[in-house]
This record gives structure tokens, sequence and C-alpha cells, in this order.
């Protein structure tokens, strides 16, 4: 009899911690994304060339905000590495550049990236294929970043003084395992304020379009 009481309570503290576990449920915290990055705002000229393309890995805190748990605010940290293709060269300080379709020119930079979203799905506690909507701003800070060139027989790497900290708008959509990302730049790329003397380029932004897939 003392067995059969002991299994007895042992099943009813285990499915006591599983409704527990059930009912404060969280989603989409684990996340990887692949896109594209798009130079906005570029001069006359200024193209992109070859495949850039962009990558980031990081973790989102899930937080609803509501009893069935589909709405949430989420807030994140993650890594973000770029490269970009361009026929923009710059000098070994900024001051001048080159514009030149005989130039292969590549832009890498490694970034943290501080997502803030508004979440909402129409998920349940048992279903794991939904429709989901999140919506806010994603910082990006500056961790390394420089330029590699090769016209001809030269090749060289210089650092690009890109700004500290931008942010961009982020808005993420899909369906169960796919969904498209896009963030659209508030700030500009480059932080020219001690450096070219072309003004234009202080325009210069870089959006990204591509796929995000959560993990859990």
């Amino acid at each position: 009899m003392q067995k059969q009481l002991l299994v007895f309570l042992f099943m009813m503290s285990f499915t006591l911690a599983q409704s527990q576990a059930d009912s404060a449920y969280r989603e989409d915290q684990i996340y990887v994304t692949i896109g594209y990055p798009l130079l906005i705002n570029a001069p006359d000229g200024i193209t992109q060339n070859k495949l850039s393309h962009t990558f980031s890995l990081g973790y989102i805190r899930d937080m609803p905000i509501n009893d069935n748990r589909n709405i949430a605010i989420g807030l994140g940290l993650g890594i973000n590495y770029n490269v970009l293709f361009t026929n923009l060269q710059f000098n070994d300080d900024m001051t001048t550049n080159v514009v030149s379709s005989d130039i292969i020119n590549q832009w890498n930079s490694t970034e943290l990236e501080i997502p803030l979203e508004f979440r909402w799905r129409n998920s349940t506690r048992t279903n794991y294929q939904f429709w989901r909507v999140y919506a806010g701003l994603v910082g990006h800070y500056a961790l390394s970043a420089k330029q590699y060139t090769n016209s001809g027989s030269l090749k060289s790497s210089v650092p690009l003084t890109t700004q500290n900290f931008r942010l961009a708008f982020r808005l993420n959509i899909g369906n169960n395992t796919w969904n498209l990302t896009y963030s659209y730049p508030i700030d500009s790329l480059f932080d020219f304020g001690k450096s070219t003397e072309d003004k234009t380029l202080n325009e210069i932004k870089t959006a990204k379009l591509g796929l995000i897939f959560y993990i859990f």
C-alpha cells in the first residue's frame, strides 16, 4: 500500500510540474537569420556586386503579456556578421574614395545586435505550427569593420569607420518554419564626422532582407 501511495504521489507531482510548465510556455527564443544586405541612399555609380550576405544567431527572451501567452514582448542579444561587395573603395583613413567597376571591394563587419519586439502569434500550448508577426527595433553595436580590396594584382585591407551604434526597424512575419525578416535602417552606416570630403556618402545605409528560423 505504501508503494502504491508513493507511486501515486510521484505521478501527481510529475503531472503538476508538467501542467505548470505548459501554462508558462514561451516561443521563438533562439533564432538564426540568413539574408542579403542592401545599400540604401548610395550616390549614383555606387553599386553592389557578387553575392553579399548577412548571418545572425541570437537569443530573445519571450515575455508573454496576456493569459493565452500569444502576445508578448521580446528582448534579446545576438551576433551579426555581414559581408557586402561594392565598387566603392576608401583609402586608409577614409578621407578619399574611388568608384570603379574594376574593383572587387568587400566590407566585412561584426556586430552585437539587440532586438526589442512586440510579438503576436496564433499559437497555443500544443500547437507548434502557427502564424507570427513580430515587429520592433534592433540595435547594432559595432565590434569590428574592415575593407578588403582586390584590384588586379593589388590586395589591401583597411579598417572602416562605422557608427558605433545604429538602430533599425525590423519586421518578422511567417508561418511555422519559413519566416521573412526585413530591417530598415534609421541611422547611417559610416561615421564621417572627421574624415571624408564627399558628404553624399553620409547618407549611405544598409537594409537587410532574408529568412529567420526559430529553433524553439
